[in-house]
């Protein structure tokens, strides 16, 4: 954490020194007028190649180096630089002006369209990476590129013919450069550390492995390439493509070792490529191909290397930082947790408010958290601590000290208190007292409020050395502030639920009264409903039976002389006795919800079943000038069902709607089969029937009080629910006022069925 804690440091120095780029600007200067045109030097020293423009130009990556680092002043040694250089080189003075001119150009637009961007010299994330390519690595270049051609143009060393390959091979090189140089040297101004830092013995081996591998790779493609091609002729006739195998190795060394792998890794390619390319060997030297493509080739080649291994590491690095703030998060949700869990299950704050500082600590890395308590009389006392070294102790004695009673705006504004670096508040003299006796060179102080009142403190300490709290840190002593304020005025309210207790006793054993007082009344109620449907039940069956037994006897005189038709004979006797099995089943509880229909299902064929049902309807839709419909397939499944209480169910559907709807309605039946069961309905054309009766339809005991055409105790409807429930289907019906009903039920089919015929 204090490594961290430095670095983050350095970077604000880093970013503080471009934005007040004079204090630099005697001292740096020259060193960069040096560092450019020493660069520049070496960049054309090294190439053994015959052109004026380098495939590198390692220039243009310093001199955006040095602006990034100490601000757009010194832009004066890169003119300079420059400047030297091109005279080094032998050019006129009017080329040399405008060489210095557009270099200088170039290195600050770049700059300006970096700051602009929101760039971080880090290279940790990709839109750093994406603003240094684009903004940077395209934009800028292309105007060095322009400007230098168009002088070289006017000035006659340069013609029409070569203008386009010059313009490309100084924009590419300048982009190379940018990607290359600028960020090897960017990190090793930020972390150069990082080079020689001590690592595990495994990562060790992995960097020379991947080191070896590269090296390897790189010199055998490009200083032993003619060799390469004569061992490969016959397999691979083309050998340009050899200059990418080193690129996976690149990739390795991205992924593993972020940042430092990335720009070693394309610094190392890249030198190696120019300077085989230098020699004449190499996979961009072919027959029939001037010069200037070949440094074209090479450049676009550093340029995808770069790139690609510049993203990839800032991938992976957004990567990592995404799973360790996931892990963070993780820790404080389980913090918070684990805080609020002891808060319901405990009332011991020493114990809450000890677990709390400690957890904190260990989780955010400190050197001292304590939680203080407000106290009558305008002072404050240290109530848990935990400590992180040997470093001075706010419990006991110094707890009492008037030193810390100096922050009183703390409570009054509720406002959480940041101090990345103490010395840098203009502090009171008993607060400097105070922070040089406990040793604080960072504080991050959250109140406790409740209600406005104010309960006490959350403080977190840096001893060691100042210390940027992120906004993790702060957000998770806030949240845990929360917590601990519930945990304090918990107690404070213990001692009231305590005197309310006796109260809620009391008005526990009124209610309990209350309660078994209903429950009698149930009873009650319960047993006036037996002694009503006994009655009920009593009355209609010996009403039923007397009616019954005159009914039997006309039916078994021997002559035919009956005042009624047979048939309507049939069907009043047939009627009674179902109107019998009704009231015989109220009496025994029959239509109970716990006590379930007992059917005896054999095999039916639904088709016959249903056709010999018609026939026997025929005379009663006759009467009611009803006409019946049968849509049901010949090759219908057999059912599995009871014959008796299905013809029961079918009854009185078709019954109910002959009675409830005026004559002359059409009905229709279809069978089909749905998802594995037989599906049925009974469609009519008739007055329709409301939502709210839909929905009661099939339960028990229904009858609507406001319609007095319909007869009954509505216990039909509730009985083809029981049948068709106990044979493993569902019922229900469809309906709208005056657009008639559809009623609809299922049932399964058999599970053996007779086998087909061939």
């Amino acid at each position: 954490m204090v490594r961290h804690s430095l670095v983050r440091v350095r970077e604000l120095n880093f970013m503080s020194s471009s934005r007040h780029p004079w204090q630099w600007f005697d001292l740096m200067v020259i060193p960069v007028a040096l560092a450019y045109w020493l660069g520049g030097l070496l960049a054309h020293a090294t190439t053994n190649l015959n052109n004026e423009v380098a495939p590198l130009r390692v220039p243009t990556g310093i001199a955006l180096t040095a602006l990034l680092i100490y601000g757009e002043k010194v832009w004066l040694g890169i003119f300079l630089g420059d400047a030297l250089l091109m005279f080094a080189l032998g050019a006129s003075w009017g080329l040399i002006l405008s060489s210095a001119a557009g270099s200088t150009l170039c290195a600050w637009l770049g700059f300006k369209l970096l700051h602009w961007g929101g760039f971080s010299s880090r290279l940790s994330r990709i839109d750093d990476v994406a603003a240094l390519i684009l903004l940077a690595g395209i934009v800028a270049p292309g105007v060095n590129a322009t400007l230098e051609s168009l002088s070289a143009l006017l000035m006659g060393s340069l013609n029409w013919q070569n203008f386009a390959s010059h313009w490309w091979m100084v924009g590419l090189g300048d982009c190379s450069s940018i990607l290359i140089v600028t960020p090897f040297l960017l990190r090793i101004y930020l972390d150069g550390a990082g080079l020689f830092r001590r690592y595990r013995r495994q990562r060790v081996l992995e960097v020379i492995i991947c080191g070896g591998l590269l090296l390897g790779l790189s010199w055998m493609v490009f200083s032993r390439h003619t060799q390469v091609h004569i061992l490969m002729e016959g397999s691979l006739s083309n050998a340009r493509y050899l200059e990418y195998l080193p690129f996976p190795i690149v990739v390795w060394a991205a992924i593993r070792f972020q940042t430092w792998g990335a720009v070693v890794g394309s610094l190392c390619l890249a030198l190696l490529a120019i300077a085989g390319t230098g020699q004449g060997v190499g996979p961009f030297v072919m027959p029939m191909v001037n010069e200037s493509q070949t440094i074209l080739l090479l450049q676009m080649f550093i340029i995808i290397v770069s790139g690609t291994a510049l993203l990839l590491s800032a991938a992976v690095t957004e990567r990592q930082r995404a799973e360790r703030q996931l892990r963070t998060t993780l820790e404080r949700d389980h913090l918070l947790a684990e805080v609020s869990l002891k808060i319901r299950q405990s009332l011991e704050l020493e114990k809450i408010f000890q677990t709390t500082v400690t957890e904190i600590r260990q989780l955010i890395e400190a050197d001292r958290v304590f939680i203080a308590s407000w106290q009558d009389g305008g002072r404050i006392e240290v109530v848990a601590e935990s400590l992180n070294g040997d470093y001075p102790s706010l419990l006991g004695s110094n707890a009492r000290d008037d030193l810390l009673t100096a922050l009183p705006y703390l409570f009054t504004q509720a406002q959480t208190f940041i101090a990345d670096d103490i010395t840098n508040f203009n502090l009171s003299p008993t607060v400097q007292k105070y922070t040089e006796r406990y040793q604080i060179k960072a504080a991050l102080v959250v109140p406790l409020h409740l209600d406005g009142k104010p309960l006490g403190l959350l403080v977190a300490h840096q001893c060691l050395g100042v210390r940027h709290w992120r906004k993790q840190e702060v957000k998770l002593l806030e949240q845990l502030a929360g917590q601990v304020m519930i945990a304090m005025s918990q107690a404070q309210l213990y001692q009231t639920v305590q005197q309310l207790n006796c109260n809620l006793e009391k008005q526990v054993e009124e209610r309990t009264y209350q309660l078994q007082e209903k429950i009698r009344e149930v009873h009650k109620l319960h047993d006036m409903k037996a002694v009503f449907l006994q009655a009920v039940s009593h009355d209609l069956r010996t009403s039923i039976m007397g009616l019954l037994m005159l009914l039997k006897n006309l039916q078994h005189r021997s002559e035919d002389s009956l005042t009624l038709s047979r048939f309507i004979l049939d069907r009043m006797i047939n009627s009674s006795e179902r109107q019998l099995t009704l009231i015989n089943a109220l009496s025994e509880d029959h239509f109970s919800e716990e006590r379930p229909l007992m059917i005896h299902c054999e095999q039916l064929s639904l088709s016959q079943f249903i056709n010999e049902l018609i026939r026997e309807w025929q005379p009663l839709l006759q009467q009611n000038q009803a006409n019946l419909v049968a849509n049901i397939s010949h090759n219908l499944p057999l059912i599995s069902g009871d014959k008796e209480q299905l013809h029961q169910v079918f009854e009185h559907l078709v019954t109910n709607a002959l009675k409830h709807n005026p004559p002359g309605i059409n009905l229709g039946i279809d069978v089909t089969v749905k998802q594995g069961m037989i599906y049925c309905s009974l469609t009519d054309n008739g007055i329709g029937m409301g939502e709210q009766q839909c929905d009661q339809l099939f339960k028990l005991y229904l009858r609507s009080l406001h319609d007095r055409r319909r007869t009954g105790i509505g216990l039909g409807s509730y009985q083809c629910r029981q049948i068709i429930e106990a044979h493993g289907g569902k019922i229900g019906v469809r309906s709208t006022p005056g657009n008639g009903c559809q009623f609809w039920f299922t049932l399964p089919m058999a599970k053996s069925q007779p086998s087909a015929v061939s």
